[in-house]
């Protein structure tokens, strides 16, 4: 995902948005090293002390979270090198203000990557099949709603603060990991048959959204989602000369 954005090596300030317990942060921090310092948000304070305890037992001494809104963020307007979101922009109940956000936050010059779960472009609509299969992955992990990769990148466009814009549909790269997923709990269920029946019950439902997550990315229903670009640089003033 780091090499697809096009960001130049080293970006001094990363934030990576919606970061849960911090593993793209960590893994961001190791990539880039020392000289880039990232900095994880997330709604959770249990997700941020879960993180910062990881980045402090694993050694990433320059990966740092807080508790922050992605649709309103506190920081100052051009402050990031790189705006990094990973599967974040499925949970966000506003979309737009989620995109205007990142690029608001991204300084000129500086690159924005999103990876997200998406839904098809429309036309053609959704039939009724389709609709009922969204409906039950919107509701199964509590998705607001999803939108198409070209959705995203309308809403990039839209800003007006981005001198390119790019896009690409990763499923083929990454399709494996859903029944992967599956193949996991069952090769090690222990965890699971120890917890009672509670956990037996959230765990097949588990399974089932995984399967259908598979099925649905399979006949193109759901895309995933790549978008990428770089924030425009203002033009430089021009100097005052004898004639002007």
């Amino acid at each position: 995902m780091f090499e697809w954005s096009g960001c130049p090596p080293e970006p001094a300030r990363v934030l990576d948005v919606g970061c849960g317990i911090g593993g793209t942060s960590r893994h961001l921090a190791k990539l880039l090293g020392t000289k880039s310092q990232v900095q994880g948000i997330t709604l959770s304070p249990n997700q941020v002390e879960r993180a910062t305890e990881l980045a402090k037992t694993q050694g990433v001494e320059n990966a740092s979270f807080q508790v922050m809104n992605a649709l309103q963020m506190e920081f100052e307007d051009n402050t990031f090198d790189l705006v990094w979101a990973c599967e974040s922009g499925e949970h966000m109940p506003d979309k737009r203000k989620y995109v205007q956000e990142m690029i608001r936050v991204l300084k000129p010059g500086g690159t924005i990557v999103i990876a997200t779960w998406c839904q098809r472009e429309t036309p053609p609509a959704f039939n009724a099949v389709e609709q009922a299969n969204l409906k039950f992955l919107y509701e199964e992990w509590a998705h607001p709603y999803f939108i198409s990769i070209e959705e995203y990148v309308r809403l990039m466009e839209g800003t007006e603060a981005m001198a390119t814009v790019g896009s690409a549909n990763w499923v083929r790269e990454t399709i494996r990991s859903w029944r992967h997923s599956i193949w996991v709990g069952v090769y090690d269920p222990w965890p699971v048959v120890f917890a009672g029946p509670r956990m037996w019950y959230k765990t097949v439902r588990e399974i089932v959204t995984l399967e259908r997550m598979h099925r649905a990315f399979d006949c193109d229903l759901m895309t995933y989602g790549m978008m990428k670009g770089t924030k425009k640089v203002a033009p430089e003033p021009k100097k005052a000369g004898w004639f002007s």
